[in-house]
Order: structure tokens, then C-alpha cells, then sequence
């Protein structure tokens, strides 16, 4: 799993690094010429450190046989390049506690097994610590559709009065839907879905462009009866009466205690709408 906030930085680095094909093609991923990357993943890791809640870090270990300019890493962020010594049980210990360290120890452990003939490790950590205005619960469901379809799969739900909290759009490569789900410390998470034949890449680019603008969304508050996007559905519900409650009556209070039941617990049926 990664994030693009996260990855980004990394290739901007390494296209200040490179030369040749790989300098054009990283500052073709970048959308930014090569001599400004370094630059601007700087200022980006800046404002990202400025957030409240967020960690980042970059990690970038190079094998000892290969050279690497003196002047290049001078610009890399402070602890950020280390080297491989060809060692695995060396290298994997020195992965290991990067990853715990920069994650709070929520990573203990680094996802890529160094071997003698690893070159090069990139490492990006980004973390996000908030609580939800609206907290999530939890409870199991069955996709209708998709990879996971008709499997009990654990999952999070919730519900809110505030329809527009989510949204379709129609792009390029199709239909978006698009969650804003609102921290605490003022950070807000966007959930993606795109339709089935979309990919990964797609639909993350889909999000980059709604965020942007660049796409029109039709917020839930005015989206049509029905199937109206990739996993939203809009339907009128009417809420039901409220059930017969059971009350248990017990004796007098006593110290600020209650004594035990004078009797066995009486039910009291309350009226609907109480």
C-alpha cells in the first residue's frame, strides 16, 4: 500500500539524482522539469510535517558498490540515505528500525527482503493520526460485485444526516464515487471507488482531478433515485416507530444505591414515539 503524498517526494528526489532516460521519464511521472524536483519535495514534506497529526519520512539506502554523488545526497533530508552493506541480517536490522521508528511502531517491520545483490531501497512513511466526527463501527457484509463478491468480509460502517458528504463524478475513464469522511484536527479523508473495469491507477488519477476541480462531482443531496454511482444506491427511507421498551422497577434509594427489587422486574410498556 502506498500513498501518493508519500511517493512522491521519493521520485522528485530521484529525478534531481538521475540523468539521461531516467531523469526525463521521473520528471515525466512528476509533471514538473527535473532541476526544480528536488525543490519542490522539500516544501512538500514541509507542509506535510506542518499538518497536525502527520508524520512523513523518506528512506533511501544504496548498495556500497554503487556511487553515488556526494552533492546529491547532501540535498536529501537529514537521516535519509543510508547504505546497504550486502549483509541480510545487517540490512534487514537496519530496515527494521527505520520502519518502527518513523511509524510510531505501528510498521515494526520493513516490507522488502534485502539480499548481496540489492542496489537500491526506497522507504516512504506517512502517517496520519485523527479521530473521526463521526465514528465508524464495526460488522461484517457481502460485496455484491468485485474480487471479494459473496464473501463474509469484516468491515466498517456508519451513518449521517449530511447527504453531500459523498458524490459521483463522471470522468474519462468512468464513474467515481467519492466519501469525504472529516477528522477532528481538521484532516479529511476521501474514500474512492470507481467502477469494476477501472484500474487502480485511474481511479486514484480520477481522485487527483476531483480534488483539483477538474472534475464536476453531483453531491449525494441531488443524486437520482436508484444505482447512482459505484457503490451508492439512493433509496427514500422512512423511519419506524420506536419498540415497546421493558423497564425493571426497583425499590427506594438508599446511600445513593438502589436496594434490591421489591420483586421480579415488571415490564411497563411506553408509548410509540416516547
Amino acid at each position: 500500500m502506498f500513498s501518493a503524498a508519500g511517493v512522491w517526494p521519493l521520485l522528485a528526489f530521484l529525478a534531481d539524482g538521475a540523468s539521461g532516460e531516467a531523469r526525463a521519464q521521473l520528471a515525466e511521472a512528476l509533471g514538473l522539469p527535473a532541476e526544480r524536483a528536488a525543490r519542490a519535495a522539500r516544501e512538500s514534506l514541509v507542509a506535510l510535517g506542518g499538518l497536525r497529526g502527520v508524520d512523513a519520512a523518506l528512506g533511501l539506502w544504496t548498495s556500497r558498490k554503487l556511487k553515488v554523488r556526494e552533492e546529491w545526497v547532501a540535498g536529501l533530508p537529514p537521516h535519509t540515505h543510508g547504505k546497504l552493506t550486502g549483509w541480510r541480517r545487517s540490512d534487514r536490522k537496519a530496515l527494521d528500525a527505520w520502519a518502527a521508528e518513523r511509524t510510531g511502531g505501528r510498521i515494526p517491520h520493513m516490507p522488502v527482503e534485502p539480499s548481496r545483490d540489492s542496489m537500491m531501497v526506497l522507504a516512504s512513511a506517512l502517517a496520519l493520526k485523527t479521530r473521526w466526527i463521526r465514528p465508524f463501527t464495526t460488522g461484517l457484509g457481502s460485496p455484491g460485485s468485485g474480487p471479494w463478491r459473496d464473501r463474509q468480509l469484516a468491515g466498517l460502517r456508519r451513518t449521517t444526516a449530511l447527504l453531500d458528504r459523498v458524490g459521483v463524478a463522471d470522468t474519462p475513464a468512468g464513474q467515481v464515487t467519492d466519501l469525504r469522511v472529516v477528522g477532528t484536527n481538521g484532516m479529511d479523508v476521501h474514500l474512492l471507488l470507481g467502477e469494476d473495469q477501472m484500474t487502480a491507477g485511474q481511479v486514484l488519477k480520477a481522485g487527483v482531478d476531483i480534488l483539483a476541480g477538474r472534475h464536476r462531482v453531483v453531491p449525494g443531496s441531488q443524486l437520482p433515485h436508484g444505482e447512482a454511482g459505484p457503490g451508492v444506491r439512493v433509496a427514500e427511507v422512512h423511519p419506524l416507530p420506536r419498540a415497546p421498551e421493558a423497564v425493571c422497577q426497583y425499590g427506594r434509594l438508599r446511600r445513593r444505591r438502589r436496594t434490591r427489587p421489591d420483586g421480579p422486574c415488571r415490564p411497563v410498556r411506553t408509548g410509540f414515539g416516547e
